[in-house]
């Protein structure tokens, strides 16, 4: 008997000796004694019966009068009649009436035992397939939500459940607005359009302004509503019955789900505020799944964009930034990279403009490759030129060294491309490469407006290394004094002298780097 022992039941019966010998043929069941429907129906609402026993005693107890009342008010509740003159009438009227099986008295303990079995036994199927037939359209209404493409229909989705479950009339669900701070009706069944339009509620107005602020759900009947902390908002009489439930997403409203009845007489009950319980875990789940998609879809576009202009650790900086991106700047050393493309112009007079585009494109192609392999960032491509940073964004424990690697990797490139490109034409022949590396205090961060923004780096250090690469010739690679300091002597080279540079007040200290391997301690 396991899971049945002390099961509820209710005896309805008149007869003392009758009742304790019911009791005692059914030891598992914890008996509740009644002596007419009253008392009966009382215990059935005050606690959860399973299974009503009612002796047959007309007129005093009509049975069939009285089991039909009790499980009117508790849909699916198990019923066995007990009766001394139990024969095939009285059979076919009990099960007409809703009873699951008749014993007949004096009881019997093998046949009533039997018979009370398969009654709740009745009983747990029918709740078994109530639970299915709740819970398969649920299911379902799941894949359906998970399925939508877009917040519009997974709520046209909802919808069409709740009033399918509720039989609603009206139902309208609001989200709040972040740009216009309220709520506002985002889709609805019978409302009209002007209203669906038009409505715009605060936090904390109405009822539905209640709700998404407090995260509570508010039922209210025709009859009740007089009594409620709202009846001062209720302008709508010919309401019969409303229920408004909060949506939520991560513990946070995000709207509220709104229905109401007013073409029939049915009330809203709790079962059916349970429901809309599961109907809107459902959809704010749907919701937060749908958003986090389309986050990470926007994320993932947002950084590609990113990444064919700045380096990845800088994609990485701007897509953090929560702040106003104008903002987004600072001041602090930095060792600048500069490299630029010698006679250029000629090449451009003398060779093919997709010939052209195509030797730029390898050129500038390895030129990133060869920053990004040694976490510089590559700021601008400006026509012949290139201009790179190391130790910023990104940190660096030695800024300098990277930056003259990398200006030794792209030499050795160039010259390697020059060669390939001078068997399409001689003319890439004469083309030449200047680069340089400086060091000092720049500004590292966004200029321009707010509809076009440029990461990029200014300061005289950014001039020097310019006009630096623009006097280097054959491939030469010129430093400063202060790059030569850092760098040790991890580098043979050669001292140029102070030279005067094109725009720069003071004269710069240059050296060349020379030809041979990288030396190390």
């Amino acid at each position: 008997m396991g899971t049945l022992m002390h099961t509820a039941a209710v005896l309805c019966t008149t007869d003392d000796r009758q009742a304790e010998a019911i009791a005692a043929a059914l030891p598992w069941l914890q008996v509740i004694r009644c002596s007419d429907g009253e008392s009966a129906r009382d215990a059935c609402q005050d606690q959860e019966v399973r299974l009503v026993l009612i002796v047959d005693e007309s007129p005093r107890i009509d049975a069939c009068r009285l089991f039909g009342e009790l499980s009117g008010h508790q849909p699916g509740l198990a019923g066995v009649l007990l009766s001394a003159a139990a024969d095939t009438a009285l059979l076919h009227g009990a099960l007409e009436a809703g009873f699951s099986g008749v014993v007949e008295l004096p009881i019997n303990v093998l046949q009533a035992n039997r018979v009370v079995h398969q009654a709740l036994e009745r009983y747990r199927l029918q709740q078994e397939n109530t639970r299915l037939r709740t819970l398969i359209p649920l299911y379902r209404l799941g894949e359906q939500l998970a399925a939508a493409t877009s917040e519009e229909g997974i709520l046209e989705r909802l919808l069409d459940a709740v009033q399918q479950q509720t039989k609603a009339s009206r139902c309208s669900v609001m989200l709040y607005d972040q740009k216009e701070q309220c709520l506002r009706i985002a889709s609805a069944r019978g409302l009209y359009p002007a209203l669906v339009r038009s409505l715009r509620l605060q936090p904390g107005d109405q009822i539905a302004g209640w709700v998404f602020q407090q995260g509570k759900p508010v039922l209210l009947n025709k009859e009740d509503q007089g009594e409620s902390i709202f009846s001062s908002l209720l302008r709508q009489p010919e309401i019969v019955s409303s229920i408004s439930f909060p949506l939520r997403i991560c513990e946070q409203n995000i709207g509220v789900l709104n229905i109401s009845q007013r073409e029939t007489e049915e009330r809203f009950s709790e079962a059916d505020n349970e429901m809309l319980s599961i109907l809107c875990s459902q959809a704010a789940v749907a919701l937060e799944n749908l958003r986090a998609r389309q986050q990470l879809t926007e994320t993932i576009r947002m950084r590609t964009l990113f990444e064919q202009y700045v380096a990845p650790e800088v994609a990485e900086l701007l897509m953090a930034q929560n702040a106003d991106l104008m903002e987004l700047g600072e001041i602090k050393q930095t060792t600048v990279l500069f490299a630029d493309i010698r006679n250029f112009t000629r090449l451009v007079q003398q060779i093919d403009l997709w010939s052209l585009r195509a030797f730029l494109n390898e050129f500038f192609h390895f030129f990133t490759e060869e920053v990004f392999r040694h976490q510089g960032t590559v700021d601008k491509f400006m026509g012949d030129a290139v201009l790179a940073v190391f130790g910023a964004p990104v940190k660096l424990d030695h800024p300098c060294l990277a930056a003259t690697r990398t200006a030794m990797a792209i030499k050795k490139r160039f010259t390697e491309l020059r060669q390939q490109w001078s068997q399409h034409s001689e003319t890439f022949l004469g083309v030449d490469l200047g680069i340089a590396v400086t060091k000092g205090t720049v500004f590292l961060g966004n200029l321009g407006s707010n509809r076009r923004l440029d990461y990029t780096v200014i300061g005289n250090e950014v001039n020097i290394a310019q006009r630096l690469a623009a006097e280097a010739t054959a491939c030469r690679i010129y430093i400063t004094e202060a790059v030569r300091r850092e760098l040790g002597g991890s580098f043979e080279v050669e001292e140029l002298g102070e030279i005067e540079l094109r725009g720069v007040e003071k004269k710069t200290r240059v050296f060349s780097l020379l030809e041979g391997q990288e030396r190390h301690p």
